[in-house]
């Protein structure tokens, strides 16, 4: 009977170190449950706040263009009001910051498709070479324009391991020419900073381009160091006359089309909005078109993708581009 019993004992005790296990288990799992719930709660609420923030920030970019840049009838440059970052402003939850550039300073890769008016082809050309990338790409990105020819094509972007069809139109976005055929990483690592996707037929502004910009315009006869020169280490301040003047005091002769390819006023901005809350980052990118009617949100997209910032003014090293 004393065996007995503590057997009993034994087995009670078991059993109650069994209940208190499942206990202390249930109760981990409602807990990690419950600060799973309350961790998209707080993710949804802050990028819900995100969002308003960054529609804040365009009101804010709109205000300023309005009041900088309608107003004044000087050459758009990198050194304007506008083109003044916001710097990064306490608010409740977070920090906010905001930068503005000038997408009239970029190749519009739309002035490419058919029927856009002026003749840009050779510019592109001029582009690829200053970048040191494949003359070849300037083909893939008419035929990806063109709905007539995107069926040449079409085989390739089906046997991709994804396969898409590609969109035989203009480009919605810049960072549509990942999906083209021959742009690689390197490729539009190198590329993106120089190029965007506007509505076909803007001008260049010869004050907020690149220095490869410079160099696609004008040609060969332009080398780096006279672009740089024109340039001017990111502040130029040209009108068109004054920039053809000096294009004739480097000797540097004028492409007949130049006239009607290059501006130094712009219609179109990109607005990136640096938002930091609970130490999450939020970048916000907002594409503005200013004409006498006011400022205009065109697009709206979120996502970092520093390809966009030109990291230096030099021309990067040769890399390879396979088609």
């Amino acid at each position: 009977m004393t065996r007995l019993r503590s057997r009993q004992r034994g087995v009670a005790l078991l059993v109650a170190l069994l209940v208190v296990a499942l206990a202390v288990i249930l109760v981990a799992a409602l807990l990690d449950r419950g600060e799973l719930a309350l961790a998209r709660t707080r993710n949804v609420l802050r990028g819900e706040q995100a969002e308003a923030y960054a529609l804040g920030l365009d009101t804010y970019a709109a205000q300023v263009l309005m009041l900088t840049h309608g107003a004044s009838p000087d050459p758009d440059t990198n050194a304007s009001p506008w083109a003044t970052p916001l710097p990064a402003q306490p608010v409740p939850g977070g920090v906010i910051g905001a930068s503005m550039r000038d997408l009239n300073g970029c190749f519009n890769l739309n002035n490419l498709a058919p029927g856009a008016p002026g003749a840009w082809g050779p510019v592109f050309d001029n582009l690829l070479g200053a970048l040191r990338l494949d003359a070849q790409l300037r083909a893939t990105i008419e035929n990806w324009l063109d709905p007539a020819r995107i069926h040449d094509e079409e085989n390739f972007y089906f046997a991709q391991p994804v396969p898409y069809r590609a969109r035989g139109g203009l480009f919605a976005h810049g960072s549509e020419l990942r999906l083209v055929r021959g742009v690689t990483s390197e490729v539009y690592a190198r590329l993106a900073p120089h190029v965007c996707a506007l509505p076909p037929g803007t001008k260049i502004n010869i004050n907020t381009a690149t220095v490869p910009v410079l160099m696609a315009l004008v040609g060969p006869g332009l080398s780096q160091a006279a672009a740089q020169r024109l340039w001017q280490n990111g502040t130029a301040h040209w009108s068109t006359e004054e920039f053809t003047q000096q294009l004739t005091q480097l000797h540097v002769p004028v492409p007949p089309a130049l006239a009607a390819q290059i501006t130094d006023r712009s219609a179109y901005f990109l607005l990136r909005g640096d938002i930091v809350l609970d130490e999450v980052p939020f970048t916000t990118w907002s594409m503005l078109e200013h004409r006498q009617g006011g400022v205009h949100v065109v697009a709206r997209s979120r996502g970092s993708d520093e390809a966009l910032v030109v990291a230096t003014p030099g021309i990067a090293p040769p890399a390879a581009s396979a088609l």
